[in-house]
Formats: C-alpha cells, sequence, structure tokens
C-alpha cells in the first residue's frame, strides 16, 4: 500500500491505540473517531487500484472509468478491540459490525520485535474494512442482487448457458471454444437463481409482496420444480399443473425473477432492478411502482434504473400521500395502506443526462412537496404534446 500522509496519520493513531492496549490488556474504540482518515485512505486504495477494479466487474478491459469514488457509513457500529497478551508477546486486533465477531489479526513475539506492528495493523485495519463495505453482512449469501434489464433472456436460456459452461470447464483445451464472459453482476445473477431451492425458507416480510405480485400481475404463482434442473415453471390461475416459462408471457417471464428470489431466498437486503416496467403495460408499471414501494417498506433497499414516468408518478404520489393530513382516508377510498407510502427521506433520485463529448452527467434532484420533477422526462412529453397540438388542430 502506498504510504501518504492521510495514510501515515492512521498509522500513527493505530501506534496510540497499541500503546493503550499495552498498558490496559483490552482496548476497544469505535472506528468512527478516525472516520476521515479510514475514508480518504480507502479513497486512497479505490484510485490506486480503479482499473483493477473496473477489470474485475466487467470481465473486460475494454471498459475506462475517470473517477470512481467509495462513500464510508455505518461507522458508528463499528469496533475496534485491541487485544494485548504480555506473556506471549503479542498483539490481537479485531474489527467488526457491533454484535459481531469479525476477524482478528494475531501478531507474534517475533513481529512485535521487528517493529512492523503499527504497518501491519493498519493494513488488516483497512483490509478489513474493505470487506465490512462491500460485504456488510459477511456471509457469502449475495444478500444484493442485480437484476439484469435482459431478465427474459436468461430465465429462458440459462440451462443451456449453464451447460455450455460445465463443457468449457471441463472439456480438454483442445476442444473448448473462446467464451465472451458476462460481467460480473450478470454472473452473480445467474448463480443466485441456479441456487434457489425448492424447500428454500422465504423471508416473511416479503410474503405480501409476492401475493401482490402473483395475484394481481402475473395471474398465477411461479414456482421452482424438484427437478433436478430446478425448472421454474407457471402455474395460471385455476390451472393445477404448471407450464415452463418459454411458453409464457413476457410479463411472466421478465415478474419470474422476482418472485422466485422473494419466495425462495431467505436474505435479501438490497436489489439493483434495472429497467422494472420491462414489457409491462401501462397499468402494470403503475402496480410495479408500488412494488418498489413496498419492498423499500419491508426493509429491502431498492436501486432502481428506469425510463418510466409512470413508476416515478406513482412514487411521487406517495411521497405526496404520506405527507397528507387525510392520508387514511384517501388510502382506504383508493386501496392503500402504510405499506404503501413513501416518507422524502426514503428516496432518492439522481437524472443521467447526456452531455458533450459523449460523456453522462449524474445529478441528484431535489424533492418538493409533490416529489420529484425530472427535467429529462418532462420535455420529452412536453415536446410530445407540442406537436400533438400542432398535428391534431
Amino acid at each position: 500500500m502506498e504510504i501518504t500522509e492521510t495514510y501515515d496519520r492512521l498509522r500513527c493513531w493505530v501506534k496510540k491505540q497499541i500503546e493503550t492496549a499495552r498498558e490496559q490488556g483490552v482496548h476497544t474504540v469505535l472506528a468512527s473517531e478516525i472516520g476521515d482518515e479510514l475514508q480518504s485512505v480507502l479513497q486512497e486504495r479505490i484510485n490506486q487500484n480503479r482499473d483493477k477494479f473496473v477489470k474485475a466487474i466487467f470481465n473486460s478491459s475494454d471498459v475506462e472509468i475517470e473517477e470512481l469514488q467509495i462513500e464510508l457509513t455505518g461507522l458508528a457500529g463499528v469496533s475496534l478491540d485491541f487485544r494485548f497478551q504480555e506473556s506471549g508477546g503479542s498483539m490481537g486486533v479485531a474489527l467488526a459490525n457491533t454484535g459481531n465477531n469479525g476477524v482478528g489479526l494475531i501478531l507474534s513475539e517475533k513481529e512485535w520485535a521487528t517493529g512492523i506492528l503499527e504497518e501491519k495493523t493498519c493494513r488488516h485495519i483497512v483490509n478489513r474494512l474493505m470487506v465490512l463495505v462491500l460485504n456488510p453482512h459477511g456471509s457469502g449469501l449475495n444478500r444484493e442482487i442485480y437484476f439484469p434489464a435482459a431478465r427474459t433472456g436468461f430465465m429462458l436460456t440459462k440451462d443451456i448457458i449453464n451447460k455450455v459452461s460445465r463443457r468449457t470447464t471441463f472439456n480438454v483445451a483442445a476442444e473448448q471454444e473462446t467464451m465472451v464472459p458476462f460481467v460480473r453482476p450478470i454472473n452473480q445473477f445467474l448463480d443466485v437463481i441456479n441456487d434457489l431451492t425448492f424447500d428454500g425458507e422465504s423471508n416473511e416480510d416479503f410474503k405480501e409482496i409476492v401475493q401482490y405480485l402473483e395475484n394481481g400481475m402475473a395471474d398465477g404463482t411461479v414456482e421452482m420444480s424438484a427437478l433436478p434442473n430446478k425448472e421454474a415453471m407457471y402455474v395460471p390461475n385455476g390451472k393445477t399443473s404448471g407450464m415452463p416459462l418459454r411458453i409464457t408471457s413476457a410479463v411472466v417471464t421478465e415478474l419470474s425473477p422476482l418472485i422466485l428470489i422473494l419466495k425462495y431466498k431467505r436474505y435479501v437486503d438490497a436489489l439493483f432492478y434495472e429497467e422494472p416496467e420491462m414489457c409491462l403495460h401501462p397499468q402494470l408499471q403503475q402496480k410495479m411502482g408500488r412494488v418498489l414501494c413496498k419492498m423499500v417498506n419491508a426493509g429491502g433497499q431498492m436501486n432502481v434504473t428506469t425510463h418510466s414516468d409512470i413508476i416515478l408518478q406513482h412514487v411521487n404520489n406517495m411521497i405526496r400521500l404520506s405527507g397528507r393530513e387525510d392520508r387514511e382516508e384517501i388510502c382506504h377510498q383508493l386501496g392503500y395502506t402504510a405499506r404503501d407510502l413513501l416518507s422524502p427521506q426514503k428516496v432518492k433520485v439522481y437524472q443521467l443526462k447526456a452531455v458533450a463529448g459523449g460523456k453522462t452527467k449524474v445529478e441528484e434532484l431535489n424533492c418538493g412537496e409533490n416529489g420529484f420533477a425530472v427535467p429529462t422526462f418532462n420535455d420529452a412529453l412536453d415536446r410530445i404534446m407540442d406537436e400533438a397540438y400542432v398535428i391534431q388542430e
């Protein structure tokens, strides 16, 4: 790790904690005490490894990125535990979320004597912090799930993709064909879908949402078959037997990944959902907006990209309704519940706008009393309405 001024400050701080631990035996301190330095050191490390990081995400050297930033949050729940054992002359350091044991670093008497204690401790803290930032639960359970825009294609071809992957992996080199890899998030999506089990224990918080998706949008249930290949099957309302997804409508194939994951995966913390309006009629787009609101209120973080002004308007409606004094009366009139409403504090909207030089500018939009106004959406709607007045007068 490159030694910078910020990193040197972190190392000096660590040295003081180690000295305190030597005096007291055990010394625990919150990571937030050194939050600014940790943020800076992590950002420096991201900058130093930016190209490697981007290559790992996209599985390609063809993608370049000018700037990558990381925001370190939630340090109030992260503690550093320094322990000194005098008999063996060893120092133990553990960094973990509150309530977890974390993974500790044990420094031997020999390492203590060589004078690399602070350096090795700093590296351990930064490495562990990176793990906690990128995988806060440390479970490896894929709790943050990416939904690609081409969901239908992947749902219909996932078995073929798995077959080709096995053939490529286990055939001798002379028989292998050159394969162009998917980006890492797509590989994760395929892994999650493939690992769903027929007898999986679902999250009770999402049970109502699954029922809404199946009864209110798909007009049937989506089940994981007990067959060895774990094929997803669609059972239309009123039928007792299912049919494979390849002969169902695009509405069903688009909704099936969300239904299956909420139904068969126990832990879902965040979804990165591209174009949830894909293949949905405007009426169903509004219902999808309602699903997104319900997911947020059930504890799931939703990160959504969309071109649907209908979905955005529904979100705006729920934000506005949440602030009205007569919201209970309106909810009763329109069939909504408290789980449909959104407070402005739970929503952030960013507009991606094309600018000169083939670049895209990301702008955070402010939330007003009636929600978010998106200029790129509104400009397009205004333009087509202006044309309609000219053409149809």
